[in-house]
């Protein structure tokens, strides 16, 4: 016989394994467990594809167009602007006019050489000390190097690895500069003379 307002009697408690809410708890630990793995397999996917995939070790820039840069920097200086004939393998960077250290007009060609080290020719009429200094780096003297019969003052610069082939012939200047050794420096040399003489000029003199 029951009666109202009476105390509910209790409750018996859920059977092991089960919530208060009657959920199996070790399906809700396997459902978790399930999860975790999926995500740890998911993230070891991508982990292989990122790895499987091919990057650039950097950005590529197309090889500077000497000669057209040089057509269009003859109206601008006072000299005939080297295209040089460098060795096969060289890879231009930069051909260009620029206004340089105490103001003077400055044609510079760079290349990396086919084993990787950067050099660069700079010529300049009416050089002054202070241009010279900025395109060695600051070098010391380090004696002279002889290029098919003509004494070039060779320039070092230790602390940066530097070097430099510097002559300067009827007011006009040039130096060969980079990362390069005196010999590789002195096939700059040749190749901008080469340049020189294919375009009809004489260390920068207009063609007769």
């Amino acid at each position: 016989m029951s009666t109202t307002g009476g105390t509910p009697a209790p409750q018996a408690p859920a059977p092991t394994g089960e919530d208060p809410r009657g959920v199996p708890r070790t399906r809700r630990g396997g459902n978790v467990q399930s999860m975790v793995l999926s995500m740890l397999v998911i993230l070891g996917l991508v982990a292989v594809v990122v790895w499987a995939v091919p990057r650039p070790s950097g950005v590529q820039q197309p090889p500077a167009d000497v000669a057209n840069a040089a057509s269009g920097a003859a109206g601008r200086l006072p000299f005939v602007p080297p295209v040089p004939a460098v060795p096969a393998g060289w890879t231009p960077t930069s051909a260009e006019v620029n206004r340089s250290t105490d103001g003077v007009l400055t044609w510079h060609v760079g290349y990396r050489t086919d084993e990787g080290r950067y050099v660069a020719v700079e010529v300049a009429r009416d050089a002054t000390p202070g241009w010279v200094r900025a395109q060695t780096a600051s070098g010391a003297a380090d004696g002279t190097e002889d290029v098919d019969g003509r004494e070039w003052e060779r320039q070092l610069q230790p602390d940066r690895g530097r070097r430099s082939l510097l002559r300067t012939q009827d007011g006009l200047t040039v130096i060969a500069t980079g990362e390069a050794g005196y010999p590789v420096l002195g096939e700059l040399v040749r190749a901008t003379e080469a340049g020189w003489a294919s375009a009809g000029s004489t260390w920068g003199a207009p063609p007769a």
